[in-house]
């Protein structure tokens, strides 16, 4: 692969259209064919490339014969998620190029707003959007480096979730249990007798446990979303544009000399970290930004939550990535 260093090198890439976008398959089915539509609606131009590391599957073809200018690349066997975003690099002659899951949706205008942010902040590499689940929520990826307590604060978060839970029952329960007690009172203030008022006390009683309960619950909660919070920036939730040192890979653009300079992803990282790594690559060559303007849509199924597999291939990722760039806490 060419190692592009100097700049009438850079100015070589430098084609029309400016930007171009890879999305790699693995069985991804109806999602994939949503987010093509999306590329293909941008207002702006995009070489677009589908890497297939799924050959039985058939969704490569659809996307192709919906969008015939789409350049499919075929990979004999599952090669993962790095190494299928590395197969376009030889063929990009872009400015800018964006790395997206199939599972990714956003407005025809945002590849063009990314661009116009790029060309404005020449320092700037990788700029990272914000991304929201398909039901309106957001969803706090990391944007710091990985430690290992920020990885286990995934894990604590998931706990601290649980707890959550309960806290918005015990306040649910407490809020019907304060209506009944103002019931009580009314009735009791209408026609009054010891069993009412002693009714009243009693629910107004139990509303209070309820509420100290619930306040509880929410207590631990947040001590356990504390090491999450800190790692995604939820805590404090940037409304302008901010320096972070982590983009997901879900979605990034970042500017294509740079992507060659560094080779693209490590391919060591089959899945998993593959992100991680290529975050910490590209902070020596410049920054990374997180825009909170610039939304996408993820689906985000966290199959390495849900099946030994992945969770397998998570660990693998996870001690490579400690490995290389050393073991924080």
């Amino acid at each position: 692969m060419a190692v592009i260093e100097t700049d009438e090198e850079v100015s070589a890439l430098l084609t029309d259209p400016k930007v171009s976008a890879c999305m790699v398959l693995y069985h991804s089915g109806e999602e994939a064919l949503r987010a093509a539509r999306c590329v293909n609606d941008s207002v702006v131009p995009v070489t677009f490339y589908v890497v297939d590391n799924s050959p039985e599957d058939d969704t490569a073809d659809e996307i192709k014969r919906q969008y015939p200018r789409t350049t499919v690349l075929r990979m004999k066997k599952n090669v993962g998620y790095g190494a299928g975003n590395n197969a376009v690099i030889p063929k990009l002659k872009t400015k800018y190029h964006i790395v997206m899951n199939p599972d990714i949706t956003f407005a025809p205008d945002l590849i063009k707003r990314m661009m116009d942010f790029m060309d404005a902040n020449p320092k700037v590499t990788i700029l990272s959007p914000r991304v929201f689940s398909p039901d309106g929520t957001e969803q706090f990826l990391p944007r710091c480096t990985p430690t290992v307590r920020y990885l286990l604060g995934g894990r604590r978060a998931a706990c601290g979730d649980r707890h959550g839970e309960k806290a918005r029952a015990l306040r649910e329960r407490a809020a019907q249990t304060e209506a009944e007690a103002v019931e009580a009172w009314k009735r009791n203030k209408e026609k009054p007798g010891l069993r009412s008022l002693l009714r009243a006390n009693r629910l107004e009683a139990c509303q209070s446990i309820l509420k100290k309960r619930a306040d509880r619950q929410e207590a631990i909660c947040k001590r356990l979303h504390a090491w999450r919070d800190e790692y995604t920036l939820a805590d404090t939730r940037p409304s302008e544009p901010t320096e972070i040192q982590f983009a997901s890979g879900c979605f990034f653009m970042i500017r294509t000399h740079i992507y060659y300079r560094m080779k693209g992803f490590d391919p060591r990282f089959f899945l998993y970290h593959e992100d991680s790594d290529l975050s910490l690559s590209a902070l020596e060559y410049g920054k990374i930004v997180y825009h909170p303007d610039m939304e996408v849509t993820h689906a985000w199924h966290r199959d390495s939550s849900r099946s030994l597999k992945p969770a397998l291939r998570h660990i693998v990722s996870t001690v490579k990535f400690f490995n290389k760039w050393g073991w924080r806490w």
